[in-house]
């Protein structure tokens, strides 16, 4: 018996360190990673898809701050820059119209006496030339050539100045234009549990389930959602004409090339 409880104690001690020695949970470690590398596959996903719609976006923006920057509302200050140039040279030449040149020919002879041959002797110069300036052109001309100056840099100044203008206007236009767009989807989704329950208030009436009151405040409803929605597209038309008016183009043209669907909100209004 002695024999036998030492050989089973001994045979005990061998199987824990075994089982010691072997490295626990193995496949629980790789589920773990299979699962770590997943979660940082969705994690970037997000990000990369955000990177993605904000370098779209900023490519719109900047064609419609370019496209505007090309309209005649900007063209018409480049025009007055290069009118305001000309003042400058015609500034700088006003002098030679207040110049006077004159002159006379002497055409009186005096004969010597005693002359040789009979030939009478005359009487030099035969012509005088003559210079007029104004004195005033010294005082005044220096005046006029520094006011056109000034004139073309307050010219650079107003250019400037719309061309921050105008990109204002169009990048707020079009921010506008997407939160309408994004309004009438949500509007679109609220609106479809506001037809279902109209639909279901309808046959419920029919059915003789639900008051007259009930129905019509049903159908009350589901007007007011449709109503809402024909209010923000009208907005989000308005914005749309006015950014085009901007630009000279149309929005669509400037959009789609970005975006790899039409806004829901157009696809709306082509119907």
């Amino acid at each position: 018996m002695i024999r036998t409880s030492i050989l089973f104690a001994c045979l005990l001690i061998v199987l824990m360190n075994v089982s010691a020695q072997q490295p626990p949970n193995q496949p629980s470690k790789q589920t773990g990673g299979a699962a770590g590398s997943d979660k940082t596959n969705n994690s970037t996903n997000p990000l990369s898809n955000f990177g993605v719609a904000v370098a779209s976006d900023t490519a719109i923006e900047n064609r419609l701050v370019e496209l505007v920057l090309k309209g005649p509302e900007y063209d018409a200050s480049v025009h007055q820059g290069k009118i305001a140039q000309l003042e400058l040279k015609r500034a700088k030449s006003t002098w030679l119209n207040l110049l006077t040149i004159s002159t006379n020919y002497n055409d009186q002879s005096f004969a010597k006496p005693g002359t040789t041959n009979g030939q009478a002797t005359y009487v030099y110069p035969k012509y005088f030339f003559g210079i007029t300036i104004p004195l005033g052109i010294f005082f005044s001309q220096g005046n006029q050539v520094k006011a056109a100056r000034e004139s073309i840099a307050n010219g650079k100044d107003q250019q400037e100045m719309l061309a921050r203008t105008l990109k204002l206007q169009v990048l707020s236009k079009y921010k506008q234009y997407k939160f309408y767009a994004e309004q009438i989807e949500m509007e679109n989704e609220l609106s479809n549990d506001v037809v279902v329950n109209a639909t279901q208030a309808e046959q419920s009436f029919r059915q003789g389930k639900i008051t007259v009151d009930a129905y019509i405040l049903a159908q009350r409803a589901k007007n007011e959602e449709m109503v809402k929605i024909m209010n923000l597209q009208l907005q989000q038309d308005l914005i749309r004409l006015d950014i085009e008016r901007m630009i000279g183009v149309s929005l669509d043209s400037v959009v789609r090339p970005y975006s790899s669907t039409a806004p829901a909100s157009d696809n709306k209004s082509k119907r």
